[in-house]
């Protein structure tokens, strides 16, 4: 099988069809697009997400509390919990261990996010370390809630830029491979992109926001003015943009102009010759709503840039890319990511 991510098709065939019916106290489950579960708690919800680090080498401590943090800021909630797995090759040191959890502690200190537990060995199953973390938070009956799926007409709106983690980690991993091909200061400045990779504040400043509709669901909490976000991880801002339409049985159509790159990331995947729209993003955050206006200047309001790049469509429409010169092609399926091309 190919490295990286299963293709929707895989997941949903040799996983998803295998696991057993929810429970009433799940509201949401494991899903394509769904990085969230949703367990009801009576008077209070709470969302919980996992996930891997299997490309971030010595940054894998940084990146891994940010990936988990990072979905469930996507459900508009901040994270006060998470838990960390460090499976570490043989070949590492005390050293390198101690060094992963050193960064894991100070990015949730940063973030105000207690680490509760976990599990650390040393297998001969792994090349390299392999992180999981699995976060959580608590949804009071005051906070709003996102609809969670996408609507029709709903705006496709993105924060920072596309490429931020891919970036970093070729940056700072793979800096060998861009010397004399990509100038020193963009090296420099996508070394310093683990300032970015957190959507804490950006998804809790769009997800306070209650809905100018007022509606409330069946458990009686008020929807917000976003309908659904999802951070960009694995498959880049196209991966992520198709499994929001895949995942609220919708079509899309998404404006390649319109989408942030920096210059750095862009010379440093020209150079790797990688694509920046396919390429790992935690740091970047994608917001379905009704309410693109308000949302982006509750975004900027917190010091986040925000851009409409696309819109949510007919199902019927189906997946859609216009590109820079104004053509509109079919958008492929998520596949695996371009950092495992590097």
């Amino acid at each position: 099988m190919k490295t990286g991510k299963l293709t929707n098709e895989q997941l949903s065939s040799i996983v998803l069809s295998k696991l057993p019916k929810l429970s009433e106290n799940t509201l949401v489950g494991a899903d394509i697009g769904a990085d969230c579960a949703w367990i009801n708690m009576g008077d209070r919800l709470m969302v919980i997400s996992s996930d891997p680090i299997t490309a971030g080498g010595m940054q894998s401590g940084t990146l891994t509390v940010h990936v988990s943090c990072n979905d469930i800021a996507a459900c508009g909630v901040r994270p006060s919990g998470i838990l960390i797995d460090i499976i570490a090759p043989s070949s590492a040191t005390e050293e390198d261990i101690s060094e992963i959890v050193t960064q894991a502690s100070a990015e949730a200190g940063k973030l105000g996010v207690d680490i509760v537990g976990g599990h650390t060995e040393v297998s001969d199953s792994v090349k390299t370390f392999v992180v999981i973390s699995t976060a959580f938070g608590i949804v009071e009956k005051e906070h709003p809630v996102p609809r969670g799926k996408a609507m029709v007409g709903d705006k496709l709106i993105q924060t920072k830029m596309s490429g931020i983690e891919g970036s970093y980690i070729a940056a700072t991993e793979h800096k060998s491979k861009l010397f004399g091909k990509v100038p020193s200061e963009y090296i420099d400045e996508a070394s310093s992109y683990n300032k970015l990779i957190s959507v804490v504040n950006e998804g809790a400043a769009a997800g306070e926001l209650k809905s100018s509709s007022n509606e409330t669901n069946r458990y009686g909490y008020y929807y917000g003015a976003v309908d659904l976000m999802h951070d960009v991880t694995e498959g880049g801002v196209l991966g992520a943009a198709y499994e929001m339409a895949h995942f609220s049985g919708i079509g899309i159509t998404v404006d390649e102009s319109a989408i942030p790159i920096s210059d750095a990331s862009r010379a440093i995947c020209k150079a790797l010759d990688i694509d920046p729209l396919r390429l790992i993003s935690s740091g970047s955050l994608l917001i379905a709503s009704p309410e693109p206006d308000r949302v982006i200047k509750a975004l900027n309001d917190v010091g986040v840039n925000a851009f409409v790049i696309g819109e949510f469509t007919e199902a019927e429409s189906g997946y859609k890319l216009t590109d820079i010169n104004g053509r509109t092609n079919d958008m492929a399926p998520p596949g695996p990511d371009e950092i495992y091309r590097i």
